[in-house]
C-alpha cells in the first residue's frame, strides 16, 4: 500500500466536504445541557476583598459547627467567590489543596467535605458550589445544594 501525500489526498478531501455540504448534513450542537453549569476552571475573582470576607465567615461558621473532616478541610479555603442569596446561586471555593507544606492525603475527601459544608453553611434553597485545587482546578464542579 503507498502512502498517501498531502497533494493527492486534498482532492478526496474536497470531494468528501462537497458531498457532505450538498448532502443536506447540517451543525448539531452536542454538548448536554447540563455541562453549561459546570466551571472546570476557577473564574477569575471579581471582588478580592469580598471573596476572602467570605471565606473567613465560612471558616469561622465551619470551626463552630463542622464534623471533624470539614474543620480539617476548611483550613484550606483561601476565597469564596460567587453570589447566592435565600434562593439561589452559584459558589466557587479557591483552596490550596494539592498545594502547599502539608499535602492532603486524600483530595477528594476535603473537597466533598467543603462542599457537604458549604451546603450546610449558605442560606439559599437551591444553587452550585464548586471546588478548585490549588492549580484552580475543579476537584468537585457543580454540587447541588
Amino acid at each position: 500500500m503507498r502512502p498517501c501525500s498531502a497533494r493527492s489526498a486534498a482532492p478526496a478531501f474536497a470531494v468528501l466536504l462537497a458531498v457532505g455540504l450538498t448532502a443536506g448534513c447540517e451543525w448539531t450542537e452536542t454538548t448536554p445541557e447540563s455541562s453549561s453549569r459546570i466551571q472546570e476552571v476557577l473564574p477569575a475573582d471579581p471582588d478580592k476583598a469580598r471573596s476572602k470576607k467570605n471565606a473567613e465567615d465560612f471558616r469561622a461558621w465551619v470551626d463552630d459547627n463542622g464534623t471533624p473532616r470539614q474543620r480539617e478541610a476548611v483550613t484550606r479555603v483561601l476565597n469564596i467567590i460567587g453570589e447566592w442569596d435565600e434562593e439561589t446561586g452559584n459558589a466557587y471555593v479557591s483552596t490550596d489543596i494539592n498545594g502547599g507544606l502539608t499535602p492532603v492525603e486524600d483530595s477528594m475527601a476535603s473537597a466533598t467535605a467543603l462542599a457537604e459544608a458549604f451546603d450546610r453553611w449558605q442560606d439559599s434553597e437551591q444553587g452550585l458550589v464548586s471546588v478548585y485545587d490549588v492549580a484552580g482546578n475543579a476537584l468537585i464542579a457543580a454540587y447541588e445544594f
